[in-house]
C-alpha cells in the first residue's frame, strides 16, 4: 500500500510517520506540497498515485485565524478539498483530521459524530469547511475529529506548542500559573492517535466521520494539575474563568467528543503519564 502523508514534520505527522514505517511511505511536508496550490496538488497526486493520503497539515493559529480567515480557508478548507478531488479519479483513500470546534460547545452531554457542526470561530469554520469539501469530492474518506492533542514537538519551526509543553516552558520560570477552569473536552496523545489512524485504515472501517480521542475528558485546569504532578513540579495553579484572559477567538465550552463507532481508548491520564515519563 502506497501511503502520502502530509504535514509529515508536525507533532501528528511524525508519529504517522512512525506508525506506517513499514507502508510505501512518502513523506511531505510544506516544501514538497502546498495543498492551497489545486493544479500542483492534482499533478502530484495524479503522478504519485496514492492508495491513500493522511492529511495532518494544518493552519491551528486558533486566535490568528480571526485576522487570517482567507488563510485559514486555504489551508485547513479548501486545501482538503483539492486532495479529495485528486483523489476521486484514482480510487484513492483520504484521511483528514478536524477538531471538536466545529462544535457550538452548549451540549454537556458532548457531541457523538453525526451532531450537527456549529462553528463559533474563524479558525472552526475553516475546519469544517474542510469536512464539507472532503465530502463533496470523494465518498472514500476518513474524517477524523480529535482535540487537544499532546506528544512530541514538532520537527516545524512554524508548529504550535502543545498545551503539555506549554506548561512546561512557563514552569521553568515561574512559581504561579492562572489557568482556565473552563472548557471540558477531551486531550489526545499524537501516538495514539496514529496508531488508531493505522487500525482504521487496515480494519477498512466505513467510510464516514471518527471521534478519536483518549477517554475522559478535563478542563484545562484538570491538565494542568495532572501534568506537573506527574513531573513532581512544584507550581501553584489559580484556577480561573475563560474570560480571565480575553482572547480573539469563541471558544466552546463544552466539546467533549463521544466516540461511538470504535473501541475506548485509554484514559488521557495514561497516555500522558507515557508521555511525562518517556520525555
Amino acid at each position: 500500500m502506497k501511503v502520502i502523508i502530509i504535514g509529515a514534520k508536525g507533532m501528528l505527522g511524525q508519529e504517522l510517520a512512525r506508525t506506517f514505517v513499514n507502508y510505501q511511505t512518502l513523506l511531505w511536508d510544506r516544501h514538497e506540497i502546498d495543498i492551497t496550490d489545486k493544479n500542483s496538488v492534482r499533478n502530484k497526486i495524479k503522478r504519485e498515485k496514492p492508495d491513500v493520503i493522511i492529511n495532518a497539515a494544518a493552519y491551528n493559529d486558533v486566535d490568528g485565524a480571526e485576522e487570517k480567515e482567507f488563510l485559514a480557508n486555504q489551508i485547513n478548507g479548501f486545501g482538503p478539498g483539492y486532495l479529495a478531488k485528486s483523489l476521486s479519479d484514482s480510487g484513492g483513500i483520504l484521511v483528514h483530521y478536524s477538531t471538536d470546534y466545529v462544535f457550538k460547545g452548549d451540549k454537556k452531554e458532548g457531541y457523538q459524530e453525526e451532531d450537527f457542526p456549529e462553528p463559533q470561530s474563524a479558525y472552526a469554520r475553516s475546519k469544517y469547511l474542510g469536512e464539507q469539501e472532503v465530502q463533496k469530492y470523494t465518498n472514500k474518506f476518513y474524517i477524523i475529529r480529535l482535540s487537544r492533542l499532546f506528544g512530541k514537538p514538532a520537527a516545524s519551526v512554524t508548529a504550535k506548542k502543545s498545551f503539555v509543553q506549554l506548561m512546561l516552558d512557563l514552569a521553568k520560570t515561574k512559581k504561579m500559573l492562572n489557568v482556565v477552569n473552563e472548557e471540558l473536552d477531551c486531550p489526545t496523545f499524537a501516538p495514539d492517535l496514529a496508531q488508531r489512524t493505522r487500525e482504521i485504515i487496515e480494519q477498512k472501517k466505513p467510510y464516514g466521520l471518527y471521534h478519536v480521542t483518549n477517554s475522559g475528558a478535563c478542563t484545562w485546569y484538570d491538565f494542568a494539575k495532572e501534568i506537573f504532578t506527574l513531573k513532581n513540579i512544584s507550581v501553584k495553579l489559580n484556577p480561573v474563568p475563560a474570560d480571565f484572559f480575553p482572547r480573539p477567538a469563541v471558544r466552546p465550552k463544552f466539546s467533549v467528543l463521544l466516540n461511538t463507532k470504535l473501541a475506548a481508548m485509554r484514559s488521557w491520564q495514561e497516555a500522558l503519564k507515557e508521555f511525562i515519563i518517556n520525555n
